[in-house]
């Protein structure tokens, strides 16, 4: 099962903070190289313009740590390799091009750890181009050797290390059963969704999920048929999900759907398509936030969930009684 992602549109801060110290750490050894530079041609003027532009744009980061979009890190991300190819391009020692250029190597490290595969791949061409050229305006010798290996090296160290990254981000968000986002990642995640609603006026509605007669399936067909029943209800509520809905397992049969930008009319009528073909019935509760915080949100939806298994039960005895 493909896991669920969240929006993306704000970048994590964790990111955001990362970027931002390491771009300020830059700014401090590109002023250190300026004022004690590593040879009488070194270019200090420049090296100077590079950590007074690295230190305002870490500042900056820092300073909107929480309203940085994803489009801002990876522009920033750009800036910097477009700054790394005019470092390498403009030293002036035998060594230097490719002294300087490992920079491009913490660049993929730092990409590799917050990123994904596409975003890292995407990066790396901007580190091959900018590395060749920068290269290349230094008429640095060996230069194809050099850029071969500082690309292969950059390569498979941010292939290797992304790898490991996402899926130790996988077992630490995600249920290692269903794929859905663990109980904790999903209040993480309800909470940057309250924070954008409140700014952007759009609605936000929780729908608390439970699934009907599951015990009964564990005490008949035994633990495992238990497991399959919710694997099989957990991908086939993910292969109808839009993108951005959000799902979430809370705890045995109990799961969550965080849906942006849904009303209460929405979001029933996605239930309606999540029920199509379903093996086991369940029971939902729908809330709408209205500016309350997370507990009393999902107080609100879990009422209305115990409501609905409520008058099912009732239904079902009221059949039973008749027949």
């Amino acid at each position: 099962m493909r896991p669920t992602r969240p929006p993306r549109r704000l970048a994590r801060a964790s990111e955001v903070r990362a970027l931002s110290t390491g771009l300020l750490f830059t700014a401090a050894v590109c002023l250190l190289t300026a004022l004690v530079p590593f040879s009488p041609t070194a270019p200090r003027a420049l090296d100077a313009a590079l950590g007074a532009l690295a230190a305002g744009l870490g500042t900056w980061l820092r300073w909107r740590t929480a309203r940085t979009r994803v489009a801002h890190v990876h522009g920033v991300l750009a800036l910097g390799t477009v700054g790394m190819t005019v470092c390498v391009g403009a030293s002036t020692t035998e060594s230097g091009p490719a002294v300087t250029a490992l920079g491009f190597v913490w660049l993929a490290v730092f990409v590799a750890v917050f990123e994904t595969r596409r975003a890292l791949a995407a990066h790396l061409v901007l580190v091959a181009v900018g590395l060749r050229v920068g290269l290349a305006a230094a008429d640095a010798p060996s230069a194809w050797p050099t850029w071969t290996f500082l690309v292969l090296t950059a390569s498979g160290v941010g292939g290797v290390l992304n790898d490991k990254v996402t899926r130790l981000r996988l077992d630490a968000t995600h249920d290692a059963l269903t794929g859905a986002f663990s109980r904790r990642a999903f209040l993480a995640l309800t909470g940057q969704e309250l924070a954008r609603a409140a700014r952007d006026g759009r609605p936000l509605t929780l729908v608390l999920l439970d699934l009907d007669g599951f015990k009964q399936v564990n005490d008949v067909h035994g633990h495992a048929a238990g497991d399959e029943t919710l694997v099989r209800t957990a991908h086939a509520w993910a292969a109808v999900l839009r993108a951005g809905d959000v799902l979430g397992r809370l705890g045995g049969d109990e799961f969550a759907l965080l849906l942006p930008s849904t009303d209460e009319d929405g979001a029933r009528r996605l239930l309606e398509r999540l029920s199509v073909g379903a093996r086991i019935g369940w029971s939902a509760g729908v809330a709408r936030w209205h500016g309350e915080d997370v507990e009393a949100w999902m107080h609100a939806a879990d009422t209305a969930l115990y409501a609905e298994k409520r008058e099912r039960t009732a239904l079902r005895h009221a059949s039973s009684g008749l027949s």
